[in-house]
């Protein structure tokens, strides 16, 4: 029997637990408060399915304090679905994560995955490297150098716009767009307020954008993505609809070399159709991507195409 450990991003991620369970895996899922390390004569990674909080262990004090855990290495692979760092916590779980996959435990997504996705800055220049479009994008952390390079940009009509992203984020949080050169500085101020590196990119006209979802070495399905009614944004969580398409062989070429050169095997790959330019350009890797909105608009289980993936894993 297979042993999975989840490290999930909300309660959501339950659904891929029915998957697993129902093809026969034994799964953990793991609650990010309640992992211990031992350094002895050897590693000792542990996670305590007992803890709650002081009330709960006061009340099962004799269980609790005898518990021996479960030994995260005796796992045959761990999903990580958790992706931010907010606090000494949430560290602490990603350098256990990251420790693990140093004693050999395979861990999907990587942790170099999480944090290349995470961060744009870094993300866009592994995604450039590898040769894969990308909006016209610049990065500085002297917002002055940002505010002359939007000044002294060409734009072919007055029509056209300017897109501020901070480096890290999460369903459109912190994105601003805007035609207007003249509000730039104000925008830019409130990012170096709240010590925010603005990265600027011209904005691509677009009827909608497009996510699709890569497993492995596969895409499984795509959506378009369409902003509501007086939105910028087509982010689903943003009020964005979702409309299923069949994802064409060029664009599957663009979206699995996109999730790798992040170092991604699990993604969900933001792409626009560039008219102006006539090809296509990624907008972002999300290494956590949600799943509702596409599993309503596709009709496909995502999650049991996921646990297919792996317990193929598991075996190599």
């Amino acid at each position: 029997m297979m042993k999975i450990a989840i490290i999930p991003k909300d309660e959501r991620d339950k659904g891929l637990v029915h998957a697993l369970k129902s093809k026969g895996a034994e799964v953990t899922f793991i609650a990010r408060n309640f992992i211990s390390a031992k350094f002895d004569a050897q590693f000792k990674f542990t996670y305590f399915n007992e803890g709650r909080n002081f009330r709960y262990v006061a009340q099962h004090i004799k269980k609790y304090a005898n518990s021996e855990g479960i030994n995260l290495l005796n796992h045959d692979l761990i999903f990580l679905r958790q992706n931010e760092i907010l606090n000494e916590k949430d560290k602490f779980l990603f350098d256990t994560v990251e420790m693990l996959e140093n004693e050999g435990m395979n861990v999907i997504n990587p942790t170099d995955g999480i944090r290349l996705s995470k961060d744009k800055y870094l993300g866009y220049y592994y995604l450039k490297k590898c040769g894969i479009n990308i909006p016209e994008t610049y990065a500085s952390n002297d917002e002055m150098h940002t505010y002359f390079q939007i000044l002294n940009s060409k734009s072919k009509n007055k029509n056209d716009k300017f897109v501020f992203k901070p480096m890290s984020g999460k369903g459109g949080i912190g994105i601003i767009i805007t035609g207007e050169k003249s509000t730039a500085g104000d925008i830019l101020s409130m990012f170096a307020l709240n010590n925010k590196v603005a990265i600027f990119q011209k904005f691509i006209k677009n009827k909608g954008d497009m996510r699709i979802i890569v497993v492995g070495d596969e895409v499984i399905g795509g959506i378009y993505r369409i902003a509501g009614k007086g939105m910028n944004k087509n982010g689903i969580s943003t009020g964005g609809k979702a409309v299923a398409f069949n994802v064409c062989d060029e664009l599957k070429e663009i979206s699995v070399k996109a999730s790798k050169a992040v170092k991604c095997k699990i993604s969900g790959v933001d792409i626009i159709e560039d008219k102006e330019n006539n090809d296509y350009k990624v907008l972002e890797v999300n290494c956590s991507p949600a799943f509702d909105g596409f599993q309503k608009a596709t009709k496909l289980n995502v999650y049991e195409k996921i646990a297919d993936y792996l317990l193929k894993e598991c075996k190599r």
